[in-house]
């Protein structure tokens, strides 16, 4: 969707414009990451001399590798005690009122606000008055502030909570440049009135990053089965059992099969993952395969190019988080996804592996053990139609970004 810039800007062309991306960086989202890092490269393939900062949660912890500086989201917290009192017994609405006035104040020094992929409109772990109203003070201030302000390839819905869904689907509107990483994120933000066309889906913007190099097969004697694992609580991170269920259905999948002769590397798609990693091999111990643990290798990853390395070297992989599932086609490794939403079944569905999908707080141990026999049968096949998807995925990808900068206004350099 890309509306008239009218009243935001006075329509000048830039060249050399500073630029802020907006998103939750930094925090160990591989994935959040991955999207910043993709975007930036786009910028710097289109406007080698712009300026790009990064609007995030924790701007301290961003990768000095992109030498992108850091703008906290939110305002220092107060630290006159009287006045914090003050705020406390007033909700915080004081604080929160003042946050939009200051984020404004910022982007008039700025030629574009870009909000890089992720599932930024969902409320997936969030609360209303978390991240949902940051998205919302950001895009009004940048409505204010005369600020261009785009959505590129986001992943959208659902939003179960009422004012997270006001707050998100406001700040979506705002937006002058609007487009979807599929088409159910399209649907969710139309059943909303938000105005969208059908053109505005695009791939994820992960599949803009450097493709790995495929290391020839066999990698091994043993054939090799990737396994990303998630530290999963369910859509609202309340896990009432959900977590322990995952990872013991997942032990006793990898117990059947190292017994079959398989080798297992285990892969994150956050920080907070490892401690998964680490219930799983405790889980596969307790449940009397500890010899078999010989036969489980798990490397530490900090990116989403290092998880494509890792994929790279697999025969066929089972993941659950959805840049894991990217970071597996990217490396032209068939994979089974245990999804949590429809992003994964619906990119699946695209890459040719449909049959490959299931949800992961339901999957069954006989179903999955049976898709890895399939799935390895047939990888070469597999492999050869998902490397043809996504080439088909990065040409997309830069047509949009030649669409977003002449929507935003902001030329091409010569």
């Amino acid at each position: 969707m890309v509306q008239p810039i009218g009243s935001w800007t006075s329509g000048r062309m830039t060249s050399n414009p500073r630029i802020a991306l907006f998103g939750q960086f930094g925090i160990g989202n591989l994935g959040n990451d991955g999207s910043l890092e993709a975007m930036v490269l786009a910028i710097r393939r289109h406007h080698p001399e712009a300026r790009i900062y990064a609007v995030c949660s924790a701007p301290d912890a961003l990768d000095p590798g992109l030498a992108v500086p850091g703008i906290s989201w939110t305002r220092k917290e107060l630290r006159n005690p009287v006045l914090r009192w003050l705020n406390g017994t007033a909700l915080r609405i004081p604080y929160k009122l003042l946050g939009p006035i200051r984020a404004r104040r910022i982007l008039r020094r700025f030629d574009a606000l870009i909000i890089p992929g992720t599932g930024i409109l969902d409320d997936f772990g969030e609360r209303p008055r978390g991240v949902p109203f940051v998205i919302f003070k950001w895009a009004l201030a940048a409505r204010l502030a005369g600020c261009p302000f785009a959505m590129v390839s986001i992943g959208a819905g659902p939003i179960h909570r009422r004012l997270s869904r006001f707050f998100m689907l406001t700040a979506s509107r705002y937006a002058h440049f609007l487009t979807f990483r599929d088409e159910p994120s399209r649907d969710f933000a139309r059943r909303h009135h938000v105005p969208v066309s059908a053109d505005d889906v695009f791939p994820d913007l992960a599949f803009g990053l450097p493709i790995p190099e495929r290391a020839s097969w066999p990698p091994a004697n043993a054939p090799v089965l990737g396994l990303g694992v998630m530290r999963y609580r369910g859509w609202t991170n309340d896990d009432g059992g959900i977590y322990q269920a995952y990872i013991g259905k997942l032990a006793r999948f990898a117990i059947a099969m190292l017994q079959q002769g398989y080798r297992i590397r285990l892969m994150i798609g956050e920080d907070a993952d490892e401690e998964a990693v680490e219930a799983l091999r405790t889980t596969i111990a307790e449940q009397g395969a500890r010899g078999l643990l010989a036969s489980v290798e798990y490397m530490p990853a900090r990116s989403l190019g290092d998880v494509m390395e890792q994929m790279a070297r697999v025969d066929v992989a089972v993941a659950t988080r959805f840049h894991n599932v990217v970071c597996a086609l990217m490396a032209g490794t068939p994979v089974i996804s245990l999804s949590y939403g429809s992003k994964n079944d619906v990119l699946l569905q695209d890459m040719g592996l449909g049959a490959f999908t299931s949800h992961v707080e339901r999957f069954e141990l006989g179903w999955l053990e049976d898709r890895v026999k399939t799935l390895m049968a047939e990888r070469e096949e597999h492999a050869l139609r998902i490397a043809e998807r996504v080439e088909a995925y990065r040409d997309r990808l830069a047509s949009q970004e030649k669409r977003m900068f002449s929507a935003l206004r902001l030329s091409e350099a010569h």
